[in-house]
């Protein structure tokens, strides 16, 4: 049987599809195949946090919690799998926002990692961004150093206090 010239071009797509879909399909089945990390002994953990600063020369606190929950199992190319957490404040929020600049940006606090808290973090000093802080617009975020976090929104952190890790 010959292939008919209309075949040819056929083929060289399939072939050229596979070639470049080939490497991805086989890290997820091998990142897939790989028992799951063993459960954590402890699942829920509440971390009391105090953070002070300054806004426009006004001295403020923040006391809250951290809540960290386990949520089961994720898996990406660059950990494999790995334990989930979920991280929240008992006030109800993810991060302290401490400058609401406009509807599209603010300026936060970032209290550290659930996976930090709960020991599961092979970092042994607090993640949080202190004496930094990050700013969240609509489609971006980023750091902002403290000498720029004061120079461009009259923001000084002071001192940050939390519960140790588990």
């Amino acid at each position: 049987m010959k292939l008919k010239l209309i075949h040819i071009p056929l083929l060289l797509a399939v072939a050229f599809v596979a070639f470049l879909t080939f490497p991805w399909l086989a890290i997820f089945i091998g990142i897939h195949s790989q028992p799951n990390p063993p459960r954590p002994e402890i699942t829920h953990g509440e971390f009391p946090f105090r953070l002070e600063y300054e806004l426009n020369g006004q001295r403020k606190v923040i006391e809250d919690t951290i809540i960290c929950d386990f949520d089961g199992f994720g898996a990406d190319e660059g950990r494999g799998k790995y334990r989930n957490w979920k991280v929240r404040l008992v006030s109800g929020s993810e991060n302290v926002t401490l400058l609401k600049v406009d509807d599209k940006k603010e300026i936060e606090f970032s209290h550290g990692s659930a996976e930090y808290y709960m020991g599961d973090s092979e970092i042994e000093k607090n993640d949080s961004s202190f004496p930094d802080a990050i700013y969240v617009a609509k489609n971006s975020s980023g750091i902002v150093r403290a000498n720029e976090l004061f120079d461009s929104y009259h923001i000084k952190l002071i001192s940050w206090e939390s519960a140790p890790p588990i």
